[in-house]
C-alpha cells in the first residue's frame, strides 16, 4: 500500500480521532464511523480543505482502508486499523506525537 504524504497524514488524524472515541466509551463500529467532508472539517481537521478530504478519502477507498458511503461519508475498515495499530504499537500517545510534528 502505498500513499501521498496528505493522505497519510489525513489517516494519521482519522485514527487519532478514532482512539479518542474509543477512550471516551464509544463502541468500536460507532467509533470506526465518521460523517462527510464538511463535518469531519468542522469536527477535527480544521484547516485542511474540504475537497483535499474528500481526494484524501477516495485515495483511502482505493487503497481499501475505508468504505465510503454516497455522501462521502465512511468507515475505518479492519485493515486500516489493524495498519494503524502495526505503525504506533504505543497508541494514541504515539499517534499525537506524530502529528504534533504536522502542526506548526
Amino acid at each position: 500500500m502505498q500513499l501521498t504524504k496528505d493522505t497519510d497524514k489525513m489517516l494519521c488524524l482519522i485514527y487519532e480521532e478514532f482512539l479518542e472515541r474509543r477512550k471516551n466509551g464509544l463502541s468500536k463500529s460507532n467509533a470506526k464511523t465518521f460523517e462527510r467532508p464538511a463535518a469531519l472539517q468542522e469536527q477535527f481537521l480544521q484547516g485542511i480543505h474540504k475537497d483535499d478530504i474528500y481526494d484524501a478519502l477516495v485515495e483511502l477507498k482505493r487503497n481499501n482502508l475505508i468504505r465510503a458511503y454516497y455522501d462521502m461519508g465512511f468507515q475505518l475498515n479492519d485493515s486500516a486499523i489493524i495498519y494503524m495499530e502495526n505503525r504506533f504499537k504505543n497508541g494514541l500517545k504515539e499517534v499525537t506525537d506524530f502529528i504534533s510534528k504536522f502542526i506548526p
